[in-house]
């Protein structure tokens, strides 16, 4: 099981099963916040502290916490899963092509080694 974990953790940045992934994390964020009870601590947005036994910064911190988790669950999770769909998808219908590299990209070349330097000798700007 320990290698199927890490196979599922790893995916490319940006790629369909890492907003897959962000998505899930974030749910899972939001649903250890809410049986934590942190939806009580909301209450800071109507001026009343969410609980007496401890201070209202605390008890604000905690209430802008759950509004944050809440609003990323809300908002975020949908649209990653939905960039991830439409990603998926259009990683099946146009794949990623090889570009060949062109002959005189070669380590030798002075554009491979120094390309900055490569375009200001070479970049003449018309004016």
């Amino acid at each position: 099981m320990s290698k199927a974990m890490n196979g599922f953790w790893r995916a490319p940045f940006l790629g369909p099963r890492y907003l897959i992934q962000l998505a899930f994390l974030v749910s899972i964020l939001f649903a250890a916040a809410q049986l934590a009870g942190l939806r009580e601590f909301t209450s800071i947005l109507n001026g009343t502290v969410g609980s007496v036994g401890m201070s209202w910064q605390f008890a604000a911190f905690l209430g802008f916490v759950y509004l944050g988790l809440y609003l990323a669950f809300v908002l975020l999770a949908p649209i990653l899963v939905l960039a991830a769909g439409l990603l998926a998808v259009w990683n099946a219908f146009f794949p990623l092509a090889r570009l060949s590299t062109l002959p005189d990209e070669s380590p030798k070349n002075s554009a491979a080694k120094d390309p900055l330097r490569y375009l200001a000798l070479h970049n003449r700007s018309r004016g």
